[in-house]
């Protein structure tokens, strides 16, 4: 099971267990008072019973002058008390209690008896709730595996061509020599290898090996590529320190050629790319589009443009988690994005 079934998994067992629970702790809560007026009221019967025999060792009994006192009714107050009628005896009730020690120690009893009640139907409704989770994520697991094999079909099916252009190139670069609209060729196949890893990412987990990463070599080196791949965008380097940490070099390449690409691809006609490095933040902004929605842009195959599938964004999330690089994304529709990258939380080349 993937991460996201995991937590789709999760997230819907939560919300449905947690609304059986609530159902159930109301239910447990009025039979408990259903249970202690029932207790009671046999308690008071006991006492009417004992009234009249008086042969009861549970009770005490003693006299008490009628006045305002009500018959047949259980008072609980510094003790657990009732009045009943004495033949032949206008001034006197007759007085039965039961210790109020007594009484407590039966009402514990009762609900230590419905606590055990509530841990059995806890995990009755806990195994109900699983099943039924995992019941109703079927239909979408399916769907998802169909999504991935289809995935898995358009990789296949992209190695064939990329390989023949590469060998193509390669051929006519030992005919005619290097020429820049080869190597623009060239580099627009690096965009399509990006893509591909992109679907890589999605479908399977990535790798985690780190190593020492001199950060700003990697993003001088990527910067140079996009120049050549997009032409017509003015790249800016804002270079204000060297950074270098320990993590993932492959991760981090795919991270800003999505970045650097998305920032270009959604530019306007002679836009600008700018990329600043200070201290442990990394900025990317660009004179593009903006971004409507921030709160979706991460979202799994959301996009505001007719480009693309949506998983850009989402991979470049889920790789930064990956290496615990936090990511904010500022925009204003009409004047830009800009993507902020916090590395403070990789180790330092000491």
């Amino acid at each position: 099971m993937k991460n996201y079934e995991k937590e789709s998994l999760f997230k819907n067992f939560f919300v449905f267990f947690s609304l059986l629970e609530i159902l159930l702790i109301l239910l447990f809560i009025e039979l408990y008072h259903a249970k202690e007026n029932e207790y009671k009221h046999r308690l008071l019967q006991d006492m009417r019973v004992c009234s009249y025999s008086l042969d009861c060792k549970q009770f005490s009994f003693d006299f008490a002058a009628k006045e305002n006192n009500i018959l047949n009714k259980l008072y609980d107050k510094n003790t657990t008390y009732g009045y009943f009628s004495i033949p032949k005896s206008k001034k006197y009730y007759m007085k039965i209690s039961y210790a109020s020690s007594k009484l407590q120690s039966d009402i514990e009893e009762i609900i230590q008896t419905m606590i055990l009640q509530f841990v059995l139907v806890s995990f009755l409704l806990f195994a109900v709730a699983l099943f039924f989770t995992l019941y109703s994520l079927n239909p979408i697991r399916k769907a998802l595996r169909l999504n991935d094999e289809f995935i898995k079909d358009i990789l296949h099916d992209f190695n064939t061509p990329i390989t023949s252009m590469i060998l193509n190139i390669k051929m006519f670069k030992e005919d005619k020599g290097e020429d820049l609209y080869v190597y623009r060729v060239s580099k627009s196949i690096d965009t399509i290898l990006i893509l591909q890893n992109n679907l890589r990412s999605f479908l399977y987990n990535s790798p985690t090996r780190a190593e020492i990463v001199n950060i700003t070599k990697l993003v001088e080196e990527r910067l140079s590529i996009m120049q050549n791949i997009y032409p017509k965008i003015h790249f800016v380097l804002d270079k204000r320190a060297m950074l270098s940490k320990i993590t993932n070099y492959d991760l981090l390449i795919r991270i800003f050629d999505n970045l650097f690409s998305n920032a270009a691809k959604y530019n306007r006609p002679k836009g600008k790319v700018k990329l600043s490095i200070s201290n442990d933040i990394i900025s990317i902004e660009d004179t593009g589009k903006g971004i409507k929605n921030i709160k979706k842009v991460f979202y799994r195959y959301y996009k505001e443009q007719d480009r693309g599938l949506g998983l850009g964004l989402h991979i470049v999330k889920k790789l930064c988690d990956e290496l615990h690089i936090i990511i904010a994304i500022e925009s204003k529709v009409g004047f830009g994005t800009k993507v902020i990258l916090d590395f403070k939380e990789l180790r330092k080349v000491s």
